[in-house]
């Protein structure tokens, strides 16, 4: 359905309501399709976090609630679109389009090919919101059927499989996904300059690798700490080593990057320590990739434990990729020491590599969720569980 201006005026109105209150407002408007407008509405709402400018634009119009879940962030498109550019590019899988929208802005032709009629349709609509008109063509087709046929040149291949299968649960592995990106990798590399494609975070990288020839590097991508995606590019008959890239948005929308090679990362004997002033938690994308002991050689700062994922110094590191804590008090991993640590019965708890997972131990210590101060489980070489008390550390 096309947004007239008094449609986007409605969903204007009444952008602070549930879908239940608009409902009611039914008989009031007895012209207006309040059922499109509540889901209207509703979309907006979900999301002003992950699409802030779209939801800004009045134009633009919105699919299901599921269709939001499944698309790319604002962020994450933006910064995928930095790292590409050329002629013409391809989505095979174009979803609602944010990929494909963003994208867009580093070629001067832009095909979005996408099964589901009612989404290619908002698709269509959405080139004009985004002044894109003669730049992006949406197709209504399946992707790989569509590339077979295709004819022209093309710089750039992206695919975002869907995760989810016939009965909407989620999946993650390649052969799960659809399109099952292994068996359609070969044609995607002899079709396209360069294969961009969109996995998902709890994928191996070593065995996407392993799956996917010809990558040349691999993003890890975080929004906020919170891990969202692994974006890999591939270009046909590369033989070199994928480049692992750990890049995290912080929360002053800035972001941190590391990059490392596998290789390196497994040559490194890792330098360790003792608990010292200053505990460092790497991000959420270096959580996910490894490299922990690139990152310690790169920074000069030792490891406490193999497995801990933590490192330690006396002197503050600046512009770490991650939180730096401020180590007040170290004890034996016990409640009786957790209430002497935390009068007030209150901390945020962390567990790492002391085989109970953070919940587990915050009712062992029997502490409540919140405050300034940080009850961290972990331990160093010397294989003793140990209670850290903490703040976060400014520089």
């Amino acid at each position: 359905m096309r947004l007239s201006e008094e449609l986007k005026a409605r969903i204007r109105e009444f952008r602070e309501l549930s879908p239940e209150a608009i409902a009611l407002k039914a008989k009031q408007f007895p012209n207006m399709p309040m059922a499109f407008i509540a889901q209207q509405v509703k979309a907006r709402q979900r999301a002003k976090k992950k699409l802030p400018s779209w939801v800004e634009n009045d134009n633009i119009a919105f699919p299901t609630t599921l269709s939001l879940e499944q698309c790319t962030s604002e962020s994450a498109a933006k910064y995928k679109a930095e790292l590409l550019n050329g002629t013409v590019m391809a989505d095979l899988t174009g979803g609602f389009g944010v990929d494909a929208f963003t994208f867009s802005e580093r070629f001067d032709r832009t095909y979005h090919i996408e099964r589901d009629a009612e989404l290619s349709n908002i698709a269509s609509e959405n080139i004009d919101a985004f002044k894109r008109r003669g730049r992006i063509d949406a197709i209504v087709g399946d992707g790989l059927q569509w590339l077979s046929e295709y004819e022209g040149d093309l710089d750039l291949i992206y695919l975002d499989p869907a995760r989810r299968d016939e009965r909407s649960l989620r999946v993650s592995g390649l052969g799960a996904c659809e399109p099952n990106v292994a068996s359609c990798w070969p044609m995607l590399l002899r079709s396209s300059k360069q294969v961009a494609v969109k996995l998902s975070p709890g994928l191996d990288i070593d065995s996407i690798v392993k799956a996917l020839p010809s990558i040349l590097e691999i993003h890890v991508i975080s929004i906020r700490n919170e891990c969202k995606e692994c974006f890999c590019l591939a270009e046909l008959g590369f033989k070199g080593e994928a480049k692992i890239v750990c890049a995290n948005q912080r929360s002053d929308g800035e972001w941190d990057r590391f990059e490392f090679y596998r290789s390196a990362e497994k040559r490194l004997n890792g330098s360790y320590s003792s608990y010292l002033k200053y505990l460092y938690e790497p991000n959420a994308s270096i959580m996910k990739a490894g490299g922990f002991k690139s990152l310690g050689a790169d920074r000069e700062i030792p490891l406490l434990h193999p497995r801990t994922r933590f490192y330690a110094s006396n002197e503050f590191v600046e512009a770490f990729p991650g939180r730096v804590f401020e180590i007040l008090e170290i004890g034996e991993l016990r409640k009786q020491v957790a209430r002497k640590f935390f009068p007030e019965g209150k901390a945020n708890v962390l567990a790492r590599n002391i085989g109970l997972s953070s919940d587990e131990l915050r009712r062992k210590l029997e502490l409540g969720d919140g405050g300034e101060l940080f009850a961290i489980g972990t331990m160093d070489l010397s294989e003793t569980r140990r209670l850290l008390k903490c703040r976060r550390a400014l520089p």
